[in-house]
């Protein structure tokens, strides 16, 4: 029998401490940046991932417990981003003293980062600071022009369901174009194969250099984007996430696992003219690792905690990532392709017996059948989208179990690809091993 420690939230076997370097960049910074035994090239990558994360959850929101509940009144910073942002700089001191200048966001710390504008100081200084450095191996790729969302190509019969992406498209012209390089819709609602109230709404969003280095600029867009998410919600009640978030400067050092560049061929613009063109890629290997073992714990951790009663939110939210597991599993063997081709590329190394739960989450997406929204949660969404919706998917659980509606049995679905999901781990770690 497999026994498991555990760092911080994440269950690790002995086997894996190898790995640590790879999988959990911020607890191996935390253990070893004092002991002169880590390299400035891998603070730097860490410090890039976590700034893109920071003006992720930022931008989405990012919210503090009270500001979740009570936007717009108040709107303060989570005490996790808070942390997080205070510990690097710890890092900007470390990579000053190797050679690097990262004087302007140390002096930025000066200031109390709980309050929203020196947050965003800090975040727009890091980001300059970063920016300044000469990229090394990097790979220059073109990527796919996108072209326009244009609704009048989809079925006519659907214009009305899809009403919210135009309303979003509309949005994005008056309010967000100002602040972006570029905006993007991907996924199933790009390549008009979507599932009716099973889809969500994929979007990406490339922050301009203009707007990170302005941090009052930064705030408005945090605000804009947020009100933004009332138009995903309109579409799917359930929806798990915001936008998926990078800057500008992140494209001349771009690590594939923010976005794979390969998915811009299957993406539409929001706007007219597709803003971003040239990709400066550079090598991710670690960052791919540490996404595949982020989903290999959620389901450890599921499995092993044995929370198999969920609400229609947290059931909705396994199942995506049941879905979503194939395409990670992939970008860990360095092959990046769209989620819909990557079912039947990465079905080929395991047996039918181990992929079935895939296949019974695939057969779930395909045939769903929508608990739908509240009116009164459709109007406050406008006010506050996070809290309207999360209250709505609550609500709902007392009216109409989506488990029972879809027949959804989570258990069989946890335990399930906790084995697959095993299996995939090993074979990634032995190859990792192999080049060790």
């Amino acid at each position: 029998m497999k026994t498991y420690g555990k760092i911080d939230d994440f269950y690790i076997r002995e086997d894996e401490e190898f790995l640590i370097k790879d999988i959990l960049p911020s607890y191996y910074i935390g253990e070893n940046l004092d002991k002169e035994n880590v390299s400035a090239d891998y603070v730097l990558r860490f410090l890039q991932n976590e700034l893109n994360e920071l003006l992720h959850s930022f931008a989405n929101g990012g919210f503090s417990h009270k500001g979740y509940l009570f936007f717009p009144l108040i709107n303060g910073v989570s005490k996790n981003n808070v942390n997080r942002i205070k510990k690097l700089k710890e890092i900007a001191i470390f990579l000053t003293d190797n050679g690097y200048d990262f004087s302007n966001s140390i002096k930025a710390y000066k200031n109390n980062v709980k309050t929203n504008i020196n947050f965003a100081t800090i975040l727009s200084s890091l980001y300059q600071d970063f920016s300044c450095i000469k990229n090394k191996n990097t790979k220059s790729i073109n990527k796919s022009n996108c072209t326009e969302l244009d609704l009048s190509s989809y079925k006519k019969s659907d214009l009305g369901y899809l009403r919210p992406l135009n309303e979003l498209k509309n949005y994005a012209n008056r309010h967000l174009e100002q602040y972006l390089a570029g905006f993007y819709l991907h996924g199933s609602f790009a390549t008009k194969d979507y599932v009716k109230g099973w889809s969500d709404v994929d979007t990406l969003a490339v922050v301009s250099k203009k707007t990170i280095e302005n941090p009052k600029s930064l705030l408005e867009f945090r605000n804009m984007m947020y009100y933004m998410r009332h138009f995903l919600y309109k579409i799917d009640p359930l929806q798990h996430h915001g936008s998926i978030i990078i800057s500008e400067y992140d494209l001349e050092n771009y690590c594939q696992v923010y976005f794979p560049v390969e998915i811009f061929k299957y993406a539409k613009s929001f706007f007219k003219e597709d803003g971003t063109g040239k990709v400066k890629v550079r090598d991710c290997s670690s960052e791919v690792l540490a996404k595949l073992f982020w989903f290999v714990n959620y389901f450890r951790r599921l499995n092993m905690e044995k929370i198999f009663t969920m609400g229609s939110y947290d059931t909705k939210n396994l199942l995506h990532c049941i879905t979503l597991f194939p395409t990670v599993y992939l970008n860990a063997k360095d092959i990046f392709v769209y989620k819909k081709f990557s079912f039947g590329i990465a079905r080929n190394d395991f047996k039918k017996e181990d992929w079935k739960v895939v296949d019974e989450a695939s057969s779930i997406r395909r045939n769903w059948k929508s608990a739908g929204s509240l009116p009164f949660i459709r109007l406050s969404s406008s006010i506050n989208p996070l809290l309207a919706y999360q209250l709505n998917s609550r609500v709902m659980d007392f009216f109409k179990d989506i488990k029972k509606i879809n027949n959804i049995d989570t258990k069989y679905l946890v335990e399930n690809m906790f084995r697959l999901s095993e299996k995939a781990w090993n074979k990634i770690k032995n190859a990792k091993t192999k080049k060790v």
